[in-house]
């Protein structure tokens, strides 16, 4: 075989994948793990980079098995390997086990070029990952996103995401899947195209949408805004434990314009800070501010490992923080 698309990549005795664009990479492991699953309810699957794997390893794990059992077994980054560890899996790659399925994952160094040579001239399926680095490229990328799930979308639509997004294909990646999914039709009806509009009112303020403007949002108790910025960073990649820390530091200083007497020196702020959180502070009671760090403690413990969905803790934050406020009026 020769190369093959991410999207119709098969398991096989042997699979490369070669690239530097993460998402393809990830997307075409995801796909072979999930095709091996669905034919083998027994699969066994073991997962090591280069430098976790020697060559015994690669002798135990790929060895004929005597009754058969499916294995899937994934190298990343394997040029990365010792000279023993590649030398052995060229070997291997020109007769594999037919029940296991070997997966080397290559992120586009060239070192250990005479591998990858080898498994391309063995026959086995591979997969280009290489970096998706144009404009027009991206927005082949893009289009192919929206025709895959048989949705249509206007070719300016399309410019606006990748200049907005382009710059990381991962997040173009999730924007899209979200334009698709706030575009849903009602059961019955026919899905019409994805318009520059559509664009547009999902990426409104991205260029503000910042872990402060979810925070003056939050404690100025403008809830739906405050969420609509959230799902706006969690497109952008912000990272949950910096919204968090960020919403922490602005009610501190809620706080500390709250203590009777507090003035711009006492609490070390600018002047115009001052008085923007005194103006918030009015909005609060002690009681309230006491349920809003319970929250904050809350929803920290959460995004830094106690919760599956950090997301969710964080739209729950806000939710909270704007009925403590709501509680003081």
């Amino acid at each position: 075989m020769a190369e093959v698309q991410w999207h119709s990549i098969e398991p096989a005795p042997v699979v490369l994948i070669a690239g530097k664009e993460a998402l393809l990479a990830q997307r075409a492991l995801e796909r072979i793990v999930r095709l091996s699953r669905e034919r083998h309810a027994d699969l066994e699957i073991h997962r090591f980079t280069s430098t976790e794997i020697t060559k015994s390893d690669v002798l135990q794990y790929t060895a004929p098995s005597l009754f058969g059992e499916p294995r899937l077994v994934i190298i990343d980054e394997v040029t990365r390997g010792a000279e023993p560890l590649i030398n052995a899996l060229m070997e291997y790659v020109q007769s594999p086990e037919q029940d296991v399925t070997l997966v080397l994952i290559n992120r586009g160094d060239q070192r250990a070029k005479k591998l990858l040579d080898a498994v391309k001239k063995s026959g086995a399926p591979w997969v280009n990952a290489a970096e998706i680095k144009t404009a027009k490229a991206k927005m082949t990328f893009a289009m192919s996103e929206f025709s895959r799930a048989r949705r249509r979308v206007n070719s300016d639509a399309v410019k606006a995401l990748v200049d907005a997004f382009g710059a990381d294909l991962m997040e173009l990646a999730a924007v899209s899947t979200q334009l698709m999914r706030d575009t849903e039709p009602e059961p019955g009806q026919q899905a019409g195209p994805i318009t520059l509009r559509h664009v547009e009112a999902l990426t409104a303020g991205r260029a503000e949408t910042t872990g402060f403007a979810i925070a003056d949002a939050c404690l100025a108790g403008k809830e739906r805004e405050a969420l609509v910025l959230l799902r706006q960073a969690e497109l952008s990649g912000l990272s949950p434990v910096a919204i968090v820390a960020t919403i922490v530091r602005k009610a501190r200083q809620v706080a500390q314009a709250a203590i009777p007497g507090a003035t711009a020196k006492s609490t070390g702020m600018q002047d115009w800070m001052f008085r923007n959180n005194a103006q918030l502070a009015r909005h609060y009671s002690e009681r309230a501010l006491a349920s809003v760090f319970e929250s904050l403690a809350a929803a920290d413990a959460a995004v830094k490992g106690n919760d599956r969905d950090p997301m969710w803790a964080l739209q729950r934050l806000i939710v909270e923080i704007s009925r403590a406020r709501r509680g003081r009026a």
